[in-house]
């Protein structure tokens, strides 16, 4: 695991790795093995690739032995750290330079830095729960203290990506029995000690290799907390030795030291020291190598760690280093002899496999039935990778594990056993998250929220949880929840208690303050539901709502407004579909959300009975870099007697009537629709914080009518205004940011215009 000039990003990986050399150890290993790598080599000087770590630079490693196969020199054994274990073990396990060259070049490495599963593989609840809380932080809050997770990722997009490169692996019990013999190179993060896995779970060895400590979460193999072997010997020359190697053909790619100029921060400080402390290590090794053996360092300054679009790149550089070598071609056996060797180190395609047994090792409180329903794999189906994969991801979008992972395994009977292991995360089961949002206009209206959810997890078998939120600011919230499956995870009852507070700036024709329209409720409501899949959900229940309208000084006066006490209580009714990718920036999908309402209503003396149905459907479809979406937006409320009118809605704001300001426009019935372009101005090739910047534009169209409450006369209109907007976002780890600018008109066709800055509001 080498170090060199990359995105950001690796300079946040750094400071894990720093930790882990302060403590790691590089000394050789001794092994006991009855019968080595080297026992069945007789004709020849018994051979070993060893090769180390450096990410993206792991690329030439593939290079050096295209041209170890072109020259016919035969390999013994393998041994590799980090990407060295990586792209050694696919060359052990059997795979052509080509095959491998294939499975590099289409291998999707971004995505193993990227844990979330997407937005759409979530159950419904999940969704709505991260669009409303986007800082995800995860925080493990138990009566012992809080807690943090072991990594900022988890290791299961990392365990996806392996399985895609390497396919089905039986469950080795020694890597000695892969086409060539292998080890990968892990540390102890208790002791800092190499760790040198030669057997069980390729996979799991490989990936315990490549595990960068401090970003993605350790492995735990044999009772021992293993991460990226790097940090404890990132060129494993001594292994190789103690395994019998009587030649050794080693490829070092360790990033080159920063010079002055680069030395400007302290995360360049804390990389430049541990690229020292690797190359302490790294010395030790080179001082193992004999005049026998081949040290091989493709000069690869300027390739970062993680520029994985480069390893092509990096691959031609490994192949001219290698035929630069003089010694080499000196190694090489016949034709007749390497041909013996490659028909018995080249394994075949497997053929299709057929799953026999299904077993589940389930380390969580939820029921195996629920999670084996949701994996969707039975025995007698056939294996494929891509509809295992997809079991896997509906499994880990329940967002309670820290990690899912499968093997498939071959039994002594010849039949094959899919093991499925699921590890509830171990900070839970309980959560702590954020919300920040910000709203100005840059003239009257200004909106601030800080708010944080916590979600107690797996209180049943079948999920049952308690959630509850508090946000402070402008708009106050207090508000908790218990969600309870019944009998199966898609039928459910839920009780929700809530009180808020929300504050409205009220402005007259010319953008002047007429003071706050103050609103506030407790509301209590009991529902059954029934999650038809993870798009889709019905309830139906009662609601019982207490609250109070206070209208400012200046509208009282002018007999426009008041003091309004009102009780409600009735029949609900919700539906939801949700298919949408992402809710800020969507490129697919739709989301149809919807709310019907019968209830009796009371102020003071007077009663009455209101209906009201809300209808908000937006559809998203993308290409390329260009996405576009449209919204629809109906509302209306009715009461039995004209002068109760106890609910109103509003337009007017950022891509809800750009503009005007934020919710300008009151009415008991709104209509809505608007066409959003987006052209994704970024495109991160590698991190696990995805967050491209968005240059879009709106044409939109509204309409309000019914102004019965009286806060807005001024503006009181009936008619259809256009508007359109132009903006810059950025789907940021705080949650999404825009800075736009809308113009629109008003009821006497004369122009109105804001600008708007906005920070974790979805429109």
């Amino acid at each position: 695991m080498g170090y060199g000039k990359g995105i950001d990003i690796k300079r946040l990986i750094t400071l894990g790795s720093l930790l882990g050399c302060a403590v790691a150890a590089a000394e050789p290993l001794s092994f006991g093995e009855s019968q080595g790598p080297c026992d069945t080599v007789t004709d020849r000087p018994c051979t070993a690739l060893v090769l180390g770590g450096g990410g993206a630079r792991g690329g030439a490693h593939l290079g050096v032995i295209r041209y170890l196969e072109e020259q016919q020199i035969p390999v013994d054994m393998v041994i590799g750290t980090s990407i060295g274990a990586f792209v050694g073990g696919l060359y052990a396990s059997g795979k052509s330079p080509e095959h491998i060259e294939a499975i590099l070049s289409n291998l999707p490495w971004g995505e193993g830095f990227q844990d979330r599963v997407q937005r759409h593989e979530m159950p419904a609840r999940r969704k709505q729960q991260r669009d409303a809380y986007p800082i995800q932080l995860e925080l493990g809050v138990r009566l012992d203290g809080v807690h943090l997770p072991k990594g900022v990722l988890h290791g299961q997009a990392m365990a996806e990506l392996l399985q895609r490169a390497y396919g089905v692996q039986a469950n080795q019990l020694d890597f000695d029995a892969l086409a060539i013999p292998f080890r990968a190179v892990a540390a102890d993060l208790v002791t800092g000690d190499a760790v040198i896995l030669g057997q069980g779970s390729l996979l799991q060895a490989v990936q315990a290799s490549m595990s960068i400590p401090g970003v993605v979460s350790p492995m735990e193999i044999d009772q021992r907390i293993l991460v990226d072997g790097g940090v404890a010997n990132n060129l494993p020359v001594d292994v190789a030795l103690s395994l019998g190697a009587e030649r050794i053909i080693a490829v070092s790619i360790d990033a080159p030291l920063l010079n002055k100029e680069d030395l400007t921060d302290a995360f360049s400080v804390s990389e430049q020291l541990t690229s020292f402390l690797v190359r302490r290590g790294l010395a030790a090794q080179l001082a193992l190598l004999r005049e026998q053996d081949i040290l091989l360092q493709p000069e690869l300054s300027g390739i970062g760690t993680l520029e994985f679009e480069r390893l092509m790149e990096t691959s031609a550089i490994g192949y001219q280093t290698a035929a630069a070598a003089e010694a080499l071609p000196s190694w090489s056996v016949d034709s007749r002899r390497y041909q013996h060797w490659l028909q018995s180190h080249r394994l075949p395609e497997a053929a299709e496999q057929q799953i026999d047994h299904v077993v589940l090792q389930n380390q969580s409180a939820l029921a195996d039935s629920l999670l084996l329903a949701r994996l969707g794999i039975q025995p007698g189906d056939p294996y494929d990778s891509g509809l295992v994969s997809q079991g896997m991801r509906r499994l880990y979008g329940l967002d309670v594990f820290e990690r899912v992972s499968q093997q498939l395994s071959l039994l002594p009977d010849d039949q094959t056993e899919l093991r499925v292991q699921v590890q509830e995360k171990s900070w839970g089961p309980g959560y702590l998250n954020f919300r920040l949002r910000f709203e100005d206009d840059f003239q009257n209206k200004h909106h601030y929220q800080l708010a944080a959810s916590y979600v107690y997890t797996n209180l049943s078998p079948l999920g049952a949880e308690w959630y509850s939120e508090l946000a402070i600011g402008s708009d106050k919230l207090l508000s908790t929840e218990l969600y309870w499956p019944l009998l199966s995870p898609a039928t459910f009852v839920s009780g929700r208690l809530a009180a808020f507070s929300e504050r409205q700036v009220l402005e007259d024709e010319s953008r002047r303050s007429l003071g706050d329209l103050n609103h506030s409720e407790f509301n209590s409501t009991a529902l059954a539901g029934w999650n038809l899949s993870d798009h889709l959900t019905l309830a139906s229940g009662w609601t019982r709502r207490v609250g109070r309208y206070r209208a400012p000084g200046s509208l009282r006066e002018a007999d426009a407004g008041m003091r309004l006490s009102y009780q409600r209580h009735g029949p609900v009714l919700q539906g939801r579909w949700d298919t949408l990718d992402n809710i800020s920036f969507p490129g697919r999908g739709i989301l149809l959300n919807s709310e019907w309402q019968w209830l009796d209503d009371r102020s003071g003396a007077e009663r009455g009975s209101s209906r009201s149905w809300q209808l908000d459907l937006l559809a998203a479809k993308s290409w390329q870099r260009h996405r576009l979406h449209s919204r629809w937006r109906w509302q209306r409320y009715r009461n039995t007697d004209p002068d109760l009118i106890l609910e109103q809605f509003s337009l007017g704001g950022f891509l809800n009537l750009s503009g005007y300001p934020h919710q300008y426009l009151y009415g008991s019935t709104v209509s809505f629709g608007s066409l959003v372009y987006q052209y994704q101005l970024t495109q991160p090739q590698m991190s696990f914080l995805n967050m491209p910047w968005y240059l879009g534009g709106s044409i939109e169209r509204g309409r309000v009518q019914d102004d019965l409450l009286g806060v807005n006369q001024a503006q009181q209109t009936d008619t259809w205004l256009w508007a359109g907007s132009v903006f810059l976002g950025w789907d940021s780890p705080l949650g999404p940011l825009f800075f736009g600018y809308g113009r629109a008109e008003s009821d006497d066709r004369s122009q109105i215009d804001s600008w708007y800055l906005s920070l974790g509001h979805s429109f």
